[in-house]
């Protein structure tokens, strides 16, 4: 096979699958339910920080022409 085939054929074959999953629509019920807090439950981030509870890096930065 050649290269240019190779290379239509796959487009072909990834342009179908791409249609296909486009027009198909899924029922939420198919997709797994992820439990994320299996140990304990999230705790509020403390007053004044960002919501993932981290501290902002501010970072120097000079412009030379």
């Amino acid at each position: 096979m050649k290269l240019g085939q190779f290379v239509t054929t796959s487009s072909l074959v990834l342009t179908g699958w791409l249609g296909f999953t486009f027009v198909n629509e899924v029922p939420a019920q198919r997709y797994p339910k992820l439990d994320r807090y299996t140990h304990a439950p999230p705790q509020a981030p403390a007053p004044g920080l960002p919501e993932d509870g981290l501290q902002p890096e501010l970072f120097q930065v000079s412009l030379s022409h």
